[in-house]
Formats: structure tokens, sequence, C-alpha cells
């Protein structure tokens, strides 16, 4: 059914003769309310997320309590020949962090230096001297620098479809297991380095909504970051569009649910107008209507929740066992029982 049918009935059953554009406005704002109150199946979608493998050909040479990484150019090729990361511009918001050092190091820019023709990082923050252990010699007078140093350049928050509202399971497939989902602060309480580059990610978490993406996506942090590419599948609700008059309710939503979602807008809709025309009397028997309606709105809602549902991803099923008492059971085993089939 289209939201102009629910529109119309709305408008009728409340004696109306126009505001079908208004109603049906109120019909598309009542959907996305009560898709709003639960996880409907038929807002339920399968997403997937490529995590690729980090760049660790080559080396850099690190100065320290500066931002400034330098590329060799075995590094520099390798992360020009990422499609994916996309050199130079993909690179700012990804993590360097060498091989064997702790802390990872958001990048800010990439580029290729043009008096030299090297690669250059530019981290957000300095390298800190909290990993003077990459020195292979006794530290000289500042500045102090390190050659040679392995490194990797990862992604460390990834994007989910820009219409995930609520999140489900996440798959890793290739190694036949679920992610396990914490929270963010629960990652950073078991792991705060994040020290892992492993064979396969086991850990998710919801992080925040990128507002610099087109479409505001959920971003999540998996850990550990894997040594090669990865595939990852998961399930999520999407949010729900705002429904036009032209557009069609999905077949597992009731109309009238929807139908008197709107009447309760119109209704107060037509309080209002009846306030400024100073007829309170109208305006009191409007607001009785539109509260009669959203009464009825709420409690249809559970319905509504229960008719979307074609199986339950929990079911208890009750049935008797097959245990039967023996022969020579005896249930007078203690004091206590003794003295209640005695009658006592």
């Amino acid at each position: 059914m289209q939201i102009a049918d629910v529109t119309r009935q709305a408008v009728a059953q409340l004696g109306l003769d126009a505001g079908y554009e208004l109603a049906a406005q109120f019909a598309g704002q009542a959907y996305a309310e009560l898709t709003s109150r639960a996880k409907f199946r038929h807002l339920r979608k399968f997403g997937t997320l490529y995590m690729p493998a980090p760049i660790q050909s080559g080396t850099c040479t690190i100065t320290f309590d500066s931002p400034i990484i330098t590329l060799d150019a075995t590094a520099l090729a390798a992360c020009q020949a990422s499609k994916f990361l996309g050199w130079p511009d993909g690179f700012t918001g990804l993590f360097f962090r060498p091989q064997i050092g702790i802390t990872w190091y958001e990048i800010a820019e990439a580029y290729v230096d043009p008096a030299t023709g090297l690669g250059t990082l530019v981290l957000t923050t300095p390298f800190a001297f909290d990993n003077s252990f990459l020195v292979t010699s006794p530290p000289p007078p500042p500045p102090v620098v390190q050659a040679g140093v392995s490194f990797y350049v990862l992604p460390r928050f990834f994007a989910l479809q820009p219409d995930a509202r609520q999140l489900g399971v996440f798959m890793c497939d290739f190694v036949f297991r679920p992610l396990t989902v914490v929270s963010e602060d629960q990652l950073n309480m078991m792991v705060p380095s994040r020290f892992l580059v492993s064979t396969y990610p086991q850990f998710v978490a919801e992080m925040n909504s990128n507002l610099d993406q087109t479409g505001v996506p959920k971003q999540v942090e998996i850990y550990p970051p894997p040594t090669q590419s990865v595939t990852v599948h998961y399930t999520y609700y999407a949010t729900p569009k705002i429904l036009q008059g032209e557009d069609f309710l999905p077949p597992t939503i009731d109309p009238d649910t929807i139908r008197s979602g709107a009447m309760s807008q119109l209704a107060s809709n037509q309080s209002g107008k009846a306030v400024r025309e100073g007829n309170l009397e109208k305006a009191a028997y409007w607001r009785n209507v539109s509260n009669q309606e959203r009464t009825i709105f709420e409690s249809k809602i559970p319905k509504a929740i229960r008719n979307d549902r074609g199986i339950e991803d929990i079911r208890l099923i009750l049935r008797r066992g097959t245990w039967r008492v023996p022969l020579d059971f005896d249930p007078n085993v203690d004091a206590w029982t003794n003295f209640v089939l005695r009658g006592f």
C-alpha cells in the first residue's frame, strides 16, 4: 500500500477535506518513529568490509621529536601501488608504526618531496622518544635520526555502509568464526597499545560516525589488523528513510498502525489551528482526538514488531524430557524430605 493511500484514509476518517500533502509527511514520520522502537527485520541488511594488507615493504627514516617520516624508494613504490588506500590523499587518517614499535601515529599528510623524490609522511604528532629503543647506537645529540626502520602503514578504523544504524554480528569468513563485539572502552582496557598485527582479526568495536565522509557512516575499529587482506561480513539494521506519498509501505508493516500515527499528528495540527483562531473548545476537541489516536498508535507498536518477524532469533522450546524415574527411586534422601513426607 502506498503512503498516499494511508493519507487519504487518515484525512477521511477525521472528516477533513484538505491536508493530504501534510498528512503524507505525518505518515512518513510515523513510519520512522515506529521503526525506531525495535530492530525491524525488513531493515536488516548484509554488509561487506574489505581490510587491506598493511604496507610494510621497504624502510623509513625517523627523526625523533619530529613529525616527519621519510620513506625509501621501495616503501614509496609500495604506497603508490596500493590502489585501495590511494596515495597520497588516501593516506590522511591512516596510521603509522615501526614494526618493533608500540605506539601508533595518525598520518596527517603524505607527499613526494620534490627536492629528493622521496616519499614523506607527516604525522599528527611528533614521533616521541618513548620509542628510543629503535636507536641502534648510543643516542647522539639531538636531532636523533634512525634510518632503515621497518614499519606498518594501515587503517585502524573502517567505515560501514552509510545507512547502518544498529550493528549485528561481524564474521571473518576465512577463519570460520565471528568477531567478538566489545565497546571501544573495553578494547582500550584490554589492549591499550594495540601492539599486534596478526594473522586474523578477533575484536570489533564501534568507534563513531565519520562526519567527514558522504553519508556520515559509522566507523568500527577491528583488532588486530591482519597481515594480509581480509574480507569481513556483517549484519546491520538500516536507518529507515522518510517515506513520501508515492512510496510503498513495506509488506510486513500494517497500514492501520501508520494511519493511527498520521491521524494523531493531523488532529494535533487541527488543534493548533483552532488555538490561533481563538476557538478553545474546538482546540480541546482536536487535542482529545490527537491523544486518543496517539494512545492507539502506541498500543499497535508491539503488534507491528511481532508481525515484522518471521522467525524469532532465539526460540525457547519447552518439551517434556525423556528421563524416567527409576523403579527403585527413593525421594526420602535427607531429614527435611523425611519431615515433609511424614506430613508434619
